[in-house]
This record gives C-alpha cells, structure tokens and sequence, in this order.
C-alpha cells in the first residue's frame, strides 16, 4: 500500500492511530527517537523543528510533554502536548496566527479527538483557536498556573 493511499484511508480515522499507520507503511523501518516523542511512535524530526516548521511560538520554557510529527509525508502532520504558563498562552496564540473558534468549527474536531486521547476531559469550556493557513486546530486548558495546549495539523 502507498503512503498516499494510507494517507487517504487515514483521514478519517483519529489521529492517535496515524503513527501506527506509518509504522506499517515503512516497513519495520528502525524507529528515530526523539525527546519528547510519544512513546511507541516513529517521528523523524525534532519538537522544536516540527513547531518551527508549522510556525507554531512555542517558547523555550514550555515542557513537551509529548508530541508526533511526520516530515516524510506531503501533509506533514503534528500533534503535540506542550504545558506551558497560562500567562504565555496569549503570546503563543498571536504569535502562531491563530484565531479563536467556536466549538463547532470542522477544524477543531481533529484536534477535539487528540486533546481528549491525551488528557483533556473535553466538557470544560476551553479556549479553542484555528489557523486558516497551515490549518491548525488548537484548544488549551488550564490545570491551576498551568495551561496544556493541544496543537494538531
């Protein structure tokens, strides 16, 4: 099967099961590590490298606490956890172009599915944010001083 054509298959799946996908297509490929890396996932470029590539500021000071990224793929997917202060999430919104989106907006039901995988209960009425070049889906929430957002592509 091609990459193109698992990517096709893939769009409609959850984006957890993505990286299993590429497994699948690299054929046993050995895995690149990465800090940061969820674990079990195959990714070929770094956290910072992957967030500069999608233009997303994310500052220095905030803590991947897991993300995925693909480069070899034309669509170039990212997925991610940084936990950052709350004070530095307006920054990181203007910063990356972002928009605020309703609940509803189709951009967001991606990253809706990723949040919710990876830890966000997703009944709280978070911020949600949308970028309509480089279409990414953003939601972040807030856990006392601390604000986990979830950039998805």
């Amino acid at each position: 099967m091609s990459t193109r054509a698992i990517r096709r298959t893939a769009a409609g799946l959850p984006l957890g099961l993505l990286p299993l996908l590429v497994v699948a297509a690299r054929g046993g490929e050995p895995e690149k590590h990465f800090p940061g890396a969820f674990p079990g996932t195959h990714t070929d470029v770094s956290a910072d490298q992957a967030f500069r590539d999608h233009d997303l500021r994310v500052p220095a000071s905030a803590e991947a606490v897991g993300y995925w990224a693909w480069s070899e793929d034309d669509t170039y997917p990212l997925a991610a956890v940084p936990r950052r202060p709350c004070s530095a999430v307006p920054d990181f919104v203007s910063g990356s172009g972002l928009r605020p989106a309703s609940p509803d907006e189709g951009g967001v039901s991606g990253v809706r599915v990723f949040a919710k995988d990876h830890g966000w209960a997703g009944d709280e009425p978070d911020p949600r944010y949308l970028r309509d070049r480089g279409h990414a889906g953003v939601i972040s929430h807030r856990t006392g001083t601390e604000c986990a957002v979830y950039p998805h592509t």
